[in-house]
């Protein structure tokens, strides 16, 4: 990766919070690549210590290593993983669907703080990267007119609402109520996270990269997560006509090697500081995605089955500022902008479904 104005110099430590994640393992690659060591945090290190070192220690001998944190909310569960360290990414926060919004936006909120505060105390930190969520920017709605121009500042504060709302109507666990707690659950700790910033001037710089549907190549298949909020999995589902078990509408997709180039560029170019960087290539839908198989893989029906999605129309909103300067910081790298659509489907294609 091309890197000239850095933040921290090459061979300096960079933890990835939630190593084993789909954008992570893209993550802590494209650091190795630009000559960081990694400090990769998971929870289980048994469990994923063989894979994940299988993947890098061959290239990048001796510049990878894992620790484990199980409880992101105990205090003092990353001072160890953060020491020494000269900028941490928290890739992805934990996924937790509930009703109850005390069982998802604590959670959330408590470890990001105790990650900010980690980063604080270690002393050396100089740059700290969250990876937040377009869940909290906007929920997906199809066909609102006007479209909805997405800027840096926006929040989800809607779902916020939703999530606040105390009837017995609106405590009821349908997949709705989940979806508002969920999503507020993003947006509040993403705003927590400005906040501390804002009130304690840390002695690093905070920068955030918000992602929304993450496709392209899976560098480790057999250890992928392809459950409920997985990008992957749900396109998977849509290209077997499988929408009962895709539940999320799509609105924007991006290749998961640029959102990984992004998350490094906030981490390690020094004029990207106090941003808002939005991983957000071109507007879609699944049945977008299921003619764009079809037209790239013409011998291969298999790929495509089952009825074509039934919900018409497509998310309108749209966010020119921010995939503009999202472009610009892939430019600095020396890529040409985002990944093509074509090549993205391409790569999970010969990820998921190599020919035989």
């Amino acid at each position: 990766m091309h890197i000239t104005d850095r933040a921290i110099p090459e061979d300096s430590l960079v933890v990835v919070v939630g190593a084993n994640g789909y954008i992570a393992v893209e993550t802590c690659e494209k650091l190795l690549q630009a000559g960081y060591r990694v400090r990769g945090t998971v929870r289980d290190v048994r469990k994923h210590r063989p894979w994940m070192h299988k993947l890098f220690d061959d290239k990048w001998p001796g510049k990878f290593e894992l620790v484990q944190v199980q409880d992101f909310e105990e205090e003092g569960a990353f001072d160890e993983a953060f020491q020494g360290a000269s900028g941490v990414i928290y890739t992805s926060m934990p996924i937790i669907f509930n009703a109850d919004p005390s069982k998802v936006v604590d959670p959330l909120v408590n470890g990001v703080l105790n990650t900010l505060r980690a980063a604080a105390r270690a002393g050396s930190i100089k740059r700290y990267v969250l990876g937040s969520s377009s869940k909290a920017v906007s929920t997906t709605v199809y066909n609102q007119q006007p479209p909805r121009e997405l800027t840096a500042n926006t929040f989800n504060h809607e779902a916020i609402v939703q999530a606040r709302k105390n009837s017995d109507e609106a405590l009821e666990p349908t997949f709705e109520r989940i979806l508002a707690v969920y999503s507020a659950g993003r947006a509040l700790a993403e705003l927590a996270f400005w906040d501390w910033v804002r009130e304690n001037d840390p002695p690093f710089v905070p920068n955030c990269i918000v992602p929304d549907g993450q496709f392209g190549r899976v560098l480790d298949v057999q250890n992928l997560n392809v459950g409920a909020a997985s990008s992957t999995g749900q396109l998977m589902r849509a290209l077997e006509g499988r929408w009962e078990d895709v539940g999320l509408e799509l609105a924007f997709l991006t290749d998961v090697q640029d959102t990984a180039r992004l998350l490094v560029a906030a981490v390690a170019v020094d004029s990207i500081k106090n941003e808002r960087i939005f991983a957000y290539s071109v507007n879609r839908t699944w049945n977008d995605m299921r003619d764009q198989v079809r037209e790239l893989f013409p011998d291969r029906p298999e790929l495509v089955q089952g009825p074509e999605h039934e919900i018409e129309g497509r998310d309108t909103s749209n966010a020119p500022g921010p995939i503009a300067r999202a472009e610009e910081i892939l430019r600095l790298l020396g890529r040409p902008g985002f990944v093509g659509e074509d090549q993205v489907i391409r790569d999970f294609v010969a990820s998921m479904y190599p020919e035989k």
